[in-house]
């Protein structure tokens, strides 16, 4: 009876072994590899994205690789889990002094009331915002890109935040609200931001809001504000951002303009015009920025693309800065 009861005992912990294993769901890798061949002019106008400084170069335009998970828990719950890291293509390392998992790292937890997620993560209004660039914010030159798109906000305070306690609720009528609160932990800032985004077939529109002391956690508050718009007509998708922002006690203002097209099946033209009324990199006078970017994306397939961007950004007092990019980009 004794030696019958072990066989038992044991057939019950395999079963829920195997219970276990068959509820948890397999880890998924996935990623983005984005390169080119980019030339510069050695203008004095600082951009977010790379240059060639006067020099043909191989640039690294973001490319990623992410790890994640999901595991159904019942009753419409679900647990999961995203990491993902920056990485150069073109040596193979890190960004410079970037984490690993940078770019994303946070531990989920979903159901019928949303989503709440703990970790790293851009916040809501930057995550709002880069879906309005043609490019995505994807370090390319031509990239309308975080400087404008946040009215200089990401000089003094971040993109992303560590610490973070961020939900994001279901969709209803169209509305969808993320809240995030990030604690500094005693040595930079707490953030707290928000978003509103709207969506009803082909358009979409959208608020959001951001406010920390920065980095060095300093007496001054800075926020940004913005609002959002798109609508895809199908032969054209224009898109539109208007941001406001306070740091460091300096009120800035910024707006981007621009639009994708179709062009047959497989291609699509991408244009863009950004303005900021001081980009903060001439002291003690007001430097506008303005910046003008056209591109073209090749979809070889759905997962492989060859692309070519030009791009012109001129600060007030400061010589242009002037980019061509060709390259490859591929999903896996």
């Amino acid at each position: 009876m004794k030696q019958q009861f072990k066989h038992l005992a044991a057939l019950a912990v395999l079963a829920a072994t195997a219970g276990a294993v068959h509820a948890q769901s397999s880890v998924t890798i996935s990623g983005l590899l984005n390169v080119g061949i980019a030339r510069g002019n050695n203008g004095q106008t600082q951009l977010d994205g790379t240059s060639a400084n006067g020099k043909f170069a191989m640039n690294d335009l973001l490319s990623n690789f992410a790890l994640s998970g999901k595991e159904d828990l019942g009753d419409g719950m679900w647990a999961g889990f995203q990491l993902v890291s920056f990485f150069q293509v073109d040596n193979g390392a890190l960004f410079q002094n970037d984490s690993f998992f940078s770019s994303r790292s946070v531990l989920r937890l979903g159901g019928r009331f949303g989503e709440v997620y703990m970790g790293r993560s851009l916040t809501p209004a930057n995550f709002q915002i880069l879906f309005y660039d043609p490019w995505g914010w994807n370090a390319s030159s031509a990239q309308v890109g975080w400087q404008i798109q946040t009215a200089n906000y990401k000089s003094t305070s971040y993109l992303r935040t560590n610490n973070t306690v961020g939900y994001v609720s279901p969709e209803l009528h169209g509305f969808t609200l993320s809240l995030a609160h990030s604690t500094g932990e005693n040595v930079v800032s707490n953030d707290d931001g928000a978003a509103l985004d709207y969506k009803n077939g082909a358009l979409s529109l959208g608020i959001g809001y951001d406010q920390s002391h920065g980095m060095t956690n300093s007496p001054t508050k800075d926020h940004m504000a913005d609002v959002v718009a798109a609508y895809d007509f199908g032969f054209i998708k224009p898109m539109a951002t208007y941001t406001t922002s306070k740091v460091n006690n300096v009120s800035y203002r910024a707006y981007s303009l621009a639009a994708t097209a179709p062009v047959g099946v497989q291609g699509t033209l991408k244009a863009a015009y950004g303005r900021l009324n001081d980009c903060a990199c001439v002291a003690g006078e007001r430097a506008a920025l303005s910046k003008i970017s056209l591109g073209y994306q090749h979809d070889l397939s759905k997962r492989t693309a060859l692309f070519a961007n030009l791009s012109r950004a001129k600060a007030r007092t400061l010589s242009a800065t002037n980019t061509v990019e060709l390259g490859i980009q591929h999903g896996f």
